[in-house]
């Protein structure tokens, strides 16, 4: 009689003692047969538990909240990242712990589940109060670099001031004498002419000393109910000498009629001779020798529009947010010290006005300002003032 030989047969697999009644979830697979157990304390946090569920194999990329599937619970360790869809596509943030379970044959493991929402959610709020401590950082640099450049602005202030003062009386002086020249004494034709060019080059020089006592001057200046037409012509008359010199035409046309702005005219003029000059470098970077401003100035509902417009080389849209800070400028050095813009800029704060700049790199700049009219006044006994 033949004896057979007889296989071993293979223990039942048997859940760790208090699987079912531990209030940790917890999960069982087996890999060999793909069957997988959770306790009461999983499919009440997490829902029902089948195979079917993690079954779809997904890769594992570097993300928060990546999908579990049944390749996880046979990686041996702590792991992090992972998420719990339910069947409402509601998203559970876990952490899992995978350890080894019975036999190595056996190929089972047992997996602890723990939800982290609490903790995601206290490391979202710290990554946002971070952002937020970042932007309130930024924000203090920039208001520190805004009160420096305002200590500058006063020292300027007070240096051209002092300037302007030394200069003013030994240049009156040459002024005088040369004129008295010219008409007193026989000069030659070109004697004459030297004497009419240090004349003009004086009075020029008279001009930039008013300017730098208009710059140094005090906010405080006497606001008056001001034609802004007249303010505009005056600083025309001004520019226009420089302009015709660089054969810079202006085509202006101004509505008739134009209610009156309460305003300083001696610091609108200031903010037009900035716009001119700046227009007036931008076309002769682009094209000496020829140019054309257009100025436009109408009203429109409660403001006053005004429209300055070059055909320069334009502002590339990655300045065009810093042209009104104090001291920026794209000129060369010696030919620009960036406070003109930054000074029209507070000018026109002060009168409630709204200034935008639209720029094409290779066809041109254009300023559109609109000023309001809430104060202006109609009255008769109102002191109204035009430069």
């Amino acid at each position: 009689m033949a004896i057979k030989k007889l296989k071993p047969v293979e223990s039942p697999l048997v859940a760790p003692e208090g699987f079912e009644v531990l209030p940790t979830a917890l999960l069982l697979f087996q890999k060999t047969t793909g069957m997988l157990w959770g306790n009461s304390a999983f499919e009440k946090a997490f829902g029902a538990v089948h195979a079917k569920r993690f079954s779809k194999e997904r890769s594992l990329g570097l993300i928060r909240e990546r999908p579990l599937s049944l390749q996880v619970f046979t990686m041996l360790g702590r792991h992090e990242g992972f998420a719990i869809e339910n069947s409402e596509g509601k998203k559970t943030p876990v952490e899992l712990k995978v350890t080894q379970y019975g036999d190595q044959a056996q190929e089972c493991f047992l997996v602890l589940v723990e939800d982290v929402s609490e903790k995601v959610e206290l490391e979202n709020q710290l990554i946002q109060k971070h952002i937020e401590l970042q932007n309130a950082f930024q924000e203090i640099k920039e208001t520190q670099n805004a009160l420096i450049q305002s200590a500058k602005l006063a020292s300027l202030g007070e240096m051209s001031s002092g300037i302007a003062h030394e200069l003013n009386q030994p240049l009156q002086a040459i002024i005088g004498f040369s004129q008295e020249l010219e008409h007193v004494e026989p000069l030659s034709p070109t004697g004459k002419e030297f004497v009419g060019d240090i004349i003009s080059g004086a009075k020029k020089m008279a001009a930039i000393i008013r300017s730098l006592r208009s710059f140094a001057r005090q906010s405080g200046d006497e606001y008056v109910d001001t034609s802004l037409p007249d303010a505009l012509h005056e600083t025309l008359k001004l520019m226009h000498h420089t302009l015709m010199q660089g054969g810079i035409e202006c085509d202006v046309e101004i509505q008739e009629n134009l209610p009156l702005v309460y305003a300083n005219p001696i610091q609108l003029e200031q903010v037009f001779v900035n716009l001119l000059s700046n227009a007036k470098d931008a076309i002769e970077s682009a094209h000496v020798g020829r140019g054309l401003i257009r100025i436009r100035v109408q009203s429109k509902q409660d403001a006053i529009e005004v429209s300055i417009k070059d055909d320069g080389c334009g502002i590339p849209e990655n300045v065009q947010q810093k042209i009104f800070d104090p001291f920026f400028t794209t000129k060369e050095v010696g030919k620009g010290t960036g406070l003109g813009l930054s000074i029209s800029y507070g000018i026109l704060q002060k009168l409630g006005a709204d200034v935008k700049v639209f720029s094409n790199v290779g066809e041109g700049t254009e300023f559109i300002i609109r000023i309001p009219l809430q104060k202006t006044s109609q009255k008769p006994n109102r002191k109204a003032a035009s430069s």
